[in-house]
This record gives structure tokens, C-alpha cells and sequence, in this order.
């Protein structure tokens, strides 16, 4: 059951991240100002990327997966999707949270409006690409 949320909970994190970006970027584009509704985008983005990655963790602990592949490190590394489920995936995962978390911070801490706009607006379109790239895509087709 846990996976399933997990799975699900993926593309609401994509899609907060997709408006946030949008929302960033078109205030940008107007010259308007870094304001309540930017910060509250941000802030659902970040919170719910959180979520996603805590339930990750708890799955990553409880995985049948995970303990199999850790009894022997050697032979279930040479498995592409095993590799990728127990350690390209979450590794991948945790430098997006990082990097989402550090965008919000650097853009809040910039000077003016249309550079904490562009931070955010970068900083967040980085964490969804390292997002997509660590998303294991095989499993979708049951490969």
C-alpha cells in the first residue's frame, strides 16, 4: 500500500514542482514581485517532495527488495533494476530534495524580487530534471 502512495504521491510532486516553476518563471517574465502566492507554491513543492521523500525512506527500510539486495551487495549491483531501486534511485532522489531545498533558501536570500524569482524558478527546474532522471520509468511497463 505504501508503494502505491509513493507512485501516486510522484506525479503531485512533479506537478507542484511544473507550477512553481511556471509560477516563478511568469512572475519573472511580468517584473513582478516575489510575493505571498510564489512563496506558497514553493512551500507546497518543498513540502510535498518531503512527504514523498520520508515515505521513500520508510520503504526503502521496509523493502523485501532492499534486504535481499543487501544480503549480497556485490551480485544484486551487477542488476541494472536492482541497482537502481536500491541505490541509483534513492541517491538520485536525495540530491533533488537537497538541491529543491537549497534553491528555496539562495532565493529567499536574495536581494531583490527577480532574483529570488530566477533562483527558485532554476533551482526547482534542476530538482525535476534530477526528479525525472531518478524515477525508476522501467517499472511503469513492468519491465
Amino acid at each position: 500500500m505504501l508503494l502505491i502512495v509513493h507512485s501516486y504521491l510522484r506525479w503531485l510532486v512533479l506537478i507542484a514542482g511544473a507550477i512553481a516553476v511556471g509560477k516563478l518563471w511568469g512572475a519573472a517574465v511580468r517584473g513582478a514581485p516575489y510575493g505571498p502566492a510564489e512563496k506558497r507554491v514553493s512551500q507546497i513543492f518543498i513540502g510535498l517532495l518531503d512527504l514523498q521523500f520520508l515515505l521513500g525512506l520508510i520503504l526503502y527500510a521496509t523493502s523485501p527488495l532492499v534486504k535481499t539486495a543487501m544480503q549480497n551487495t556485490a551480485t544484486s549491483m551487477q542488476d541494472p533494476h536492482t541497482r537502481f531501486i536500491v541505490a541509483e534511485h534513492p541517491l538520485m532522489m536525495f540530491i533533488a530534495l537537497c538541491v529543491a531545498h537549497g534553491a528555496s533558501i539562495w532565493s529567499r536570500k536574495a536581494p531583490t524580487d527577480r532574483q529570488k524569482l530566477l533562483r527558485g524558478e532554476w533551482g526547482f527546474a534542476l530538482a525535476i530534471g534530477l526528479m525525472l532522471a531518478g524515477i525508476p520509468w522501467f517499472r511503469l511497463y513492468g519491465a
